[in-house]
Parts: C-alpha cells; structure tokens; sequence
C-alpha cells in the first residue's frame, strides 16, 4: 500500500509542475498530454519514493472521482506501463477499491481509457499487471536505497 500525491488532472489544460520549496504547484507553459487525449484519471507520484524534481515513481490513479492537486490518497499498484525510455507509469486504484486487484481486473472501458494515453506501444515498451509493477518499485526502492518503504 502506498500513498499517490495528486500533481495533474483532467481539469489542466497545461502541464503542471510541483515546487518542493513551497509545497505548491504551478502551471507551466506545456500542454498537457492527458489533456490533449481526454484523458479522465489523475496522475501524480508514489510519496514514499520521492518528490519531484528529485527521483520518484509516478502513477496514475484509476478512479472517477475529482481530486484537487495535492491529494494524498491510499492507493494500491495493479499493473504498469514499460516505457523504453524507463520513465515507466504505474496503475493504481484505491485502497477500499476490494475488486480490481489486477490491470486485468479493470472494465473494458477503463482499460481503453487507459490505453489511450499512450496509443502507440514501442517495440520495447507494454502494459502489464500487478506482479511486473510490484518488481519495478521493488528495483527502484533497492537502487535507491529506500528499501524500507516497500510495501
């Protein structure tokens, strides 16, 4: 179980960015892709493996709900997305969440949502379930030596 702090959302047309020194963020003058592509789930960052701009894991958040940036929520890994360039995307959904335990688990229309974020899939690149996320917060906490945080 692990903590996501809520840094986009469907609500901002701009990328958002967090300023550690003041706990606050602030637009910048990018786009945002998850606004570019509809896309209706909140992104943010796994707490216990960091702060932005430092290293950190990021992680969306399967859920319907509207969340302000800064949200902290208990949030369970289901699944990941393996990018090639290694900046690779964690699935989530709620801790209460007691019947998505799995990427597999999700609707037909949440997996398509999801999917749309990155439409084209690389030669080395996939979406996978709770098992490959686990191991690739697993990896990052060993290299990090944050091991302690897991789980």
């Amino acid at each position: 179980m692990y903590t996501i702090i809520i840094e986009q959302t469907k609500a901002y047309k701009k990328r958002v960015k967090y300023i550690p020194e003041s706990h606050t963020f602030s637009e910048t003058e990018y786009d945002s892709l998850m606004y570019m592509r509809n896309f209706p789930f909140p992104y943010g960052w796994i707490k216990e493996t960091g702060t932005p701009p430092q290293k950190h894991l990021d992680v969306i958040l399967i859920s319907d709900e509207d969340y302000e940036l800064g949200d902290e929520k208990g949030i369970k890994l289901i699944g990941v997305f393996i990018r090639e360039d290694g900046d690779h995307k964690l699935i989530s959904v709620l801790n209460e969440n007691k019947k998505v335990k799995d990427l597999s688990d999700l609707t037909k229309s949440e997996l398509n949502q999801l999917y749309s974020l990155y439409p084209k899939v690389l030669e080395n690149e996939g979406w996978y379930g709770k098992e490959k996320a686990d191991k690739v917060v697993e990896n990052y906490l060993l290299s990090t030596n944050k091991i302690e945080n897991l789980y």
